[in-house]
């Protein structure tokens, strides 16, 4: 098949809508699927969760390098069909033990996925980069938004109509990756990006780029509580698990609509770092509301504080580490970064229960708004240490980004 010329953004949105929809079929209904249906315990189930995200950081990590080395076309299709067959075989084998286990590849292939969609929109042509990332999470989200909302319903009529649908929606997502991804980067970046060189980043950049890492890592750590532990918290004081499923709903609303309007600034907002800054500070301040959170509005509020933050900070770092990395090893960084949130996400469960079990949940919450702002300032530090000699990639031009990968 011959390959196109450019990568059509709208393509690269309407795959990451598509796998998200896919993925949302699943994550939400594997604790109470296991431990009501096949009868496992939480902590069962715990461990399940925590294979699924491990695999994914596998899969985030190892795709990320094979990116820089490989075809990025044949290695796209590999995650759909891995995905896709998964989700045939649960059609039929989704009793114990086999759903656990193919519940750990869906986590290898969405890792992947979510590795290559990274990297091929950080080989979009450099003024679109931005606009690209944004647009991608704002799908993400919608994806997500649509994919638990159905799944609600489609559960109760039964697991193989639910697989059935998936594995579907995977055979149509493969159809539209064989017509419309196959794209070589070199005629988007001017640099085949599969050259195999070691490629080292400038000292600066490497203290910016992995600082923000282990930042990743911390934040979705302490965001998994919102997820896992906040829900507990809610009913202890009374509230029907209604109200907490609620609060999703107005996360994943507000994402949207604060999405939409970064898109739509699109260039206005200059500064990328001052944006995480923000939505990382915004992120601290909803665990601080909830220390003193005792109604349903004020869980609303920090619902609210913690989108705030999410929506700014989260596109904005995978645009910011692709300002940071040279075109040849676009694949490797953006694959540690979906790698060390989903590191950050597997422990966090486990994280949160033993602070909340050795001390308090306020103990949690407060602790959590400390680590964020300790997080914030060495971030600001950092920044403003090596900013000033960073090489910004997305600016230079490209032989002289190849001359300092080759050096």
């Amino acid at each position: 098949m011959a390959q196109k010329q450019l990568i059509k953004t709208p393509w690269l949105i309407a795959g990451q809508f598509m796998n998200n929809i896919g993925m949302s079929f699943i994550w939400p209904l594997t604790t109470i699927y296991m431990h009501n249906v096949l009868g496992k315990s939480l902590t069962e189930t715990g461990i399940v969760l925590m294979l699924n995200s491990v695999a994914n950081v596998l899969a985030s990590t190892i795709g990320g390098r094979i990116f820089d080395r490989g075809n990025p076309y044949h290695l796209l299709l590999m995650g759909i069909t891995l995905n896709g067959l998964a989700n045939f075989a649960l059609i039929f084998f989704h009793g114990w033990p086999w759903y656990p286990m193919l519940l750990v590849v869906t986590g290898f292939a969405s890792g992947w996925l979510n590795t290559m969609f990274n990297a091929l929109a950080a080989s979009v042509p450099r003024d679109k980069v931005r606009r690209t990332f944004t647009l991608m999470y704002l799908a993400a989200n919608l994806g997500v938004v649509f994919g638990t909302m159905l799944v609600g319903i489609v559960y109760s009529m039964g697991m193989a109509l639910l697989f059935s649908m998936t594995t579907s929606l995977f055979v149509i997502f493969l159809i539209i990756a064989l017509f419309e991804y196959n794209v070589d980067s070199s005629n988007v970046t001017g640099v085949d990006p599969r050259q195999g060189q070691d490629v080292h980043l400038p000292r600066t950049n490497f203290h910016i780029v992995w600082t923000f890492f282990i930042s990743l890592f911390i934040i979705w750590l302490l965001y998994e509580q919102w997820v896992s532990n906040l829900s507990v918290y809610m009913t202890n004081l009374g509230m029907p698990l209604r109200n907490y499923s609620f609060l999703w709903t107005i996360n994943a609303g507000l994402l949207v609509l604060i999405q939409s309007i970064l898109s739509l600034l699109g260039d206005r907002i200059k500064n990328l770092y001052n944006q995480f800054f923000f939505g990382m500070l915004f992120v601290g301040l909803s665990f601080l509301s909830l220390v003193i959170a005792h109604d349903y509005p004020h869980f609303i509020f920090a619902m609210v504080l913690l989108t705030i933050g999410e929506a700014t900070w989260s596109p904005a770092m995978p645009t910011l580490v692709s300002q940071l990395s040279p075109v040849s090893a676009k694949g490797r960084y953006q694959g540690l970064v979906q790698a060390f949130c989903a590191l950050g996400r597997s422990l966090g469960p486990l994280f949160g229960g033993v602070i909340i079990d050795n001390w308090s949940y306020k103990v949690l919450f407060l602790l959590a708004f400390v680590v964020l702002l300790i997080v914030l300032a060495v971030n600001i530090g950092v920044v403003r240490l090596n900013l000033r000699k960073a090489v910004n990639y997305m600016k230079t031009d490209v032989q002289t980004d190849v001359s300092r990968e080759t050096k």
